[in-house]
């Protein structure tokens, strides 16, 4: 496990928290999701993550319930991304369905 994950996990090992998971992400960065109703629990993870310089921290509130997803997201140096070229890269974004999806 990459070294950053494994200190985000032992510091929130000491709150009160509900569930871990961790996995690979669709580019290959590495994501550990902690969950949690203690909310200050998740104020004090975030902090923490994010002083570790983590690549991304996603907070997700899941009402009605007091419970919170917390997401972070690390880069992980040994995996292979698949390098497509730019014109493959542009008709992609064009054809994207929720580019073109209006939320209201």
């Amino acid at each position: 496990m990459q070294a950053e994950r494994k200190k985000i996990l032992l510091y929130a090992l000491d709150y009160d928290i509900k569930d871990v998971h961790t996995y690979a992400g669709y580019k290959g960065d590495l994501v550990l999701k902690i969950t949690t109703n203690d909310k200050n629990a998740m104020l004090a993870i975030r902090k923490f993550a994010l002083d570790l310089g983590i690549l991304e921290v996603v907070i997700k509130h899941i009402p009605p319930h007091t419970e919170y997803e917390i997401y972070c997201v690390t880069k992980e140096e040994n995996v292979y991304h698949v390098k497509m070229d730019d014109d493959k890269k542009k008709k992609e974004k064009q054809d994207d369905i929720w580019s073109k999806t209006i939320l209201h």
